[in-house]
């Protein structure tokens, strides 16, 4: 209902109040082009926008596969064709789905689940062990001790099908690994003691790699290799003490039986030279010996003949020369008499003799 038709019948609208009908029609009129105005800007603005919503939808579908990267092209989930380096289109997801692995490219996992504590924090030296709190491997003796194991790893090959079994037989292939990595620690501290695993590091780490390339390699057939395997291994804080005691005591065992054969090898390089010094002595001796005894033996032979000869003027020669060398630096002793020795210093000289015949 109209306003005039609201207006009682026999009153008469108040002065000034009166509409002419052609104003309202103008201003309907500027309401619809205002209308119409607003609603073709609206429709320039949706059509940018739909311009660049499609630009958009259609830019996210270029993927860049980089050197040394291996792509595969999958369509519904299903796998269509290798994707070589460069520029690629594909539409986007869900249509389209490009897996990129970087073949080459070195991923590092860490084990951390007998080393951190149930907070995530780094292992403490607490009086008590706390199996509840504290993350630690049991040992083959019955121990306990904190191992971190940090592996890096990469394809074998960046064949197709290595890439393949990498990206789709697995939901995650590093969440894999990281599992088998805890199982490898836990699989050899298990079997060895808690000393030989704090001091045969190296021997635990190859350990680790063959458990490893068993569950991965063999038992899954998953084309990964590892490059490098480091492994921090602590003593519990309530048997450290008794730990470091025993470590200094072996320390010092062998600084002991390093000392002891310093001094074996000094000892043995001093007898051997003793040793030397008297077989050169008793080589010589015996050359001396051998030489007097030849000399004699031939003496002998020459004179022999003599002997047989006449044999006592053999013999008193013989005895002749062997007195000469004997008594050759021998001193002259006189022996006195028992008397009383008496020195005459003016004793009466003697008559001269007669001469028989003759005066006196």
């Amino acid at each position: 209902m109209s306003d005039e038709e609201k207006q009682p019948h026999g009153s008469e609208s108040p002065a000034g109040e009166h509409h002419d009908p052609n104003s309202t029609q103008v201003v309907e009129d500027a309401r619809a082009r205002a209308l119409a105005e607003a609603l073709q800007s609206s429709f320039k603005v949706i059509r940018v926008l739909m311009v660049v919503l499609a630009v958009a939808f259609l830019g996210s579908g270029i993927t860049k596969v980089g050197v040394g990267e291996q792509a595969l092209l999958l369509r519904f989930g299903e796998y269509k064709e290798p994707l070589p380096p460069g520029l690629h289109f594909a539409w986007p997801n869900p249509i389209d789905q490009i897996e990129k692995v970087d073949g080459s490219k070195n991923v590092t996992i860490v084990s951390d689940i007998g080393w951190r504590t149930s907070e995530g924090e780094e292992p403490e030296d607490m009086p008590q062990f706390n199996p509840e709190y504290d993350g630690y491997t049991l040992t083959g003796d019955g121990n306990t001790v904190h191992i971190k194991a940090t592996m890096t790893f990469s394809l074998e090959e960046d064949s197709k099908e290595a890439i393949m079994a990498y990206a789709f037989e697995f939901d995650d292939a590093t969440d894999f690994l990281r599992s088998a990595l805890d199982n490898a620690v836990y699989h050899v501290s298990a079997s060895r003691s808690a000393l030989d695993a704090k001091l045969r590091k190296v021997e635990l780490e190859e350990a680790i790699r063959r458990r490893i390339k068993k569950v991965v390699n063999d038992d899954h057939q998953l084309p990964i290799k590892v490059n490098s395997l480091t492994l921090e291994v602590q003593m519990p804080g309530d048997v450290k003490p008794a730990y470091e005691a025993f470590l200094k005591s072996e320390t010092e065992s062998k600084t002991a039986i390093s000392d002891a054969r310093k001094d074996k090898g000094n000892i043995i390089a001093k007898a051997e030279g003793d040793a030397k010094v008297i077989l050169s002595g008793g080589e010589t001796t015996k050359r001396q010996l051998l030489t007097a005894v030849e000399a004699e033996a031939r003496s002998f032979a020459e004179q022999r003949p003599y002997y047989e000869s006449n044999p006592e003027l053999f013999r008193q020669r013989l005895l002749t020369g062997t007195m000469q060398r004997v008594l050759t630096n021998a001193v002259d002793v006189f022996y006195l008499s028992g008397r009383q020795p008496r020195i005459w210093l003016n004793r009466t000289p003697e008559k001269p003799k007669l001469k028989e015949g003759g005066a006196p």
